[in-house]
């Protein structure tokens, strides 16, 4: 065995016996002892680092558009600071400019400039609200209700667009801008950047990938959170919070209408409740929110990744990638949903206890063929492409076998077919049984 190796493992080792005796410490502390829960008196108040709107509605990926050529980024500190760049910028009127499908086609591809993703829909209001954009909707009818999935700051015509591929809508104005400040991020940043085609292009809203991905393996030390995180952030007054053991070893907290169980053999984290009064007139992104910001950054990078109906999904993220899982490991689920005969709606929240922090460095690479070449394997197969809603490169979660402290992220394809995300790999044994979480 060479040296390096050697102490890599005894490294590996040590930073598995330091998490293993944080962990044991947090859970025999006082704080993490359910009879000081039963007292309603010992929960700490202390300050706490609230996660941020900023980081956690950015858009996912980015496409510059330079000279004919399309080059796409999913790192967060070019897309936060070309999002930060327009809020300098001076907006005209926003005025709707297509309906329908014919009249957006043209705004399908733009020639010279950057466009900006989200996976699943954004509210427009939200977008303003959480980056203090200088844009004005009063004048719009039913604001509130705008959506988009792609935002396009057109060099050329100096025009930002937001585009709603499902209703074909396309709302633009005005744009007096330094587009010279945004376009210089991929001249100085070219290595975090993938060259994208449209040849063979699917999905209106995507790109193809023009070459093989290479992306780096990574092992993260697993933490597990204490119940004491997630009462605090959920429940609206979590002194009144009871905690009792269930038969089935799980432990479940009540207070009023309010109930979460967390269940350690499933390391699951589910709650029921009432919504706050103070959220009830809100947007159903900032209600989902209030419960992900009060969780900070001790379960991860929380990042919004898509919505269905009244549910929002949030994913951690690893090098601008998202975490799947075939549980709710790497995933925080919000849902809310009207009570009948009630005036306060219900919420309803799927976590993990578990999450990823530390990373332990790997020089190993995964190569995945073009976006193209992935769906041409599954058309070989006989998937229906025309129920491909969306594809990504995601990091999937593994528990490494005897280790039980490590996780490994490994990266591959994942795409959205009839409604539910599976890994291109699963797909590819025939018919979907399960969903990808």
């Amino acid at each position: 065995m060479k040296i390096p190796e050697k102490l890599l493992r005894v490294a590996l080792g040590f930073l598995i016996l330091l998490s293993l005796f944080f962990t044991y410490s947090i859970w025999v502390s006082p704080a993490g002892n359910v009879s000081s829960l039963d007292s309603g008196k010992n929960v700490v108040q202390s300050e706490q680092n609230y996660a941020k709107a900023t980081d956690a509605f950015l858009p996912i990926r980015g496409i510059w558009n330079i000279d004919g050529d399309h080059f796409q980024t999913n790192s967060e500190n070019l897309l936060a600071t070309a999002q930060a760049r327009l809020t300098e910028g001076t907006y005209g009127e926003l005025e709707l400019v297509a309906d329908n499908e014919e009249k957006m086609i043209p705004y399908y591809l733009l020639s010279h400039g950057v466009e900006l993703n989200y996976e699943g829909p954004f509210s427009l209001a939200e977008y303003v609200k959480v980056f203090d954009m200088p844009l004005n909707l009063e004048h719009l009818k039913d604001s509130q209700q705008i959506l988009f999935n792609k935002i396009q700051i057109d060099f050329g015509d100096q025009k930002i667009r937001f585009l709603n591929f499902r209703k074909h809508l396309v709302y633009q104005a005005d744009l007096s801008l330094d587009f010279k400040q945004i376009g210089q991020l991929y001249a100085e940043n070219p290595q975090r950047f993938l060259p994208m085609t449209t040849d063979q292009q699917l999905i209106p809203r995507l790109l193809q990938t023009k070459e093989v991905v290479r992306l780096k393996k990574y092992s993260y030390i697993l933490t597990t959170q204490t119940y004491s995180l997630f009462r605090n952030a959920f429940f609206q007054d979590p002194e009144q919070a009871r905690g009792e053991e269930e038969d089935n070893g799980a432990r479940s907290f009540i207070s009023g209408q309010e109930e979460m169980v967390m269940d350690e053999e499933k390391r699951t984290v589910t709650f029921n409740g009432k919504l706050a009064d103070d959220l009830q007139n809100q947007s159903l992104y900032n209600q989902s929110f209030s419960y992900v910001s009060r969780l900070g950054t001790a379960v991860g990078n929380l990042r919004y990744f898509d919505r269905q109906n009244n549910q929002i999904n949030y994913r951690i993220f690893v090098e601008g990638y998202p975490i799947f899982s075939q549980s709710s490991k790497g995933k925080m689920t919000v849902s809310i949903e009207e009570d009948q005969g009630n005036s306060n709606n219900k919420v309803q929240i799927s976590t993990s206890m578990d999450t990823v922090q530390v990373p332990i460095p790997s020089e190993e690479e995964v190569e995945l063929p073009s976006s193209a070449v992935m769906e041409g394997n599954l058309q070989a197969v006989g998937i229906d492409l025309s129920l491909l809603q969306s594809y990504i490169i995601g990091y999937t979660w593994q528990d490494v076998d005897g280790v039980n402290k490590v996780v490994a992220l490994t990266p591959e394809w994942y795409v959205k077919y009839n409604d539910q995300w599976y890994p291109a790999r699963e797909l590819m044994q025939g018919p979907p049984e399960m969903e990808a979480s």
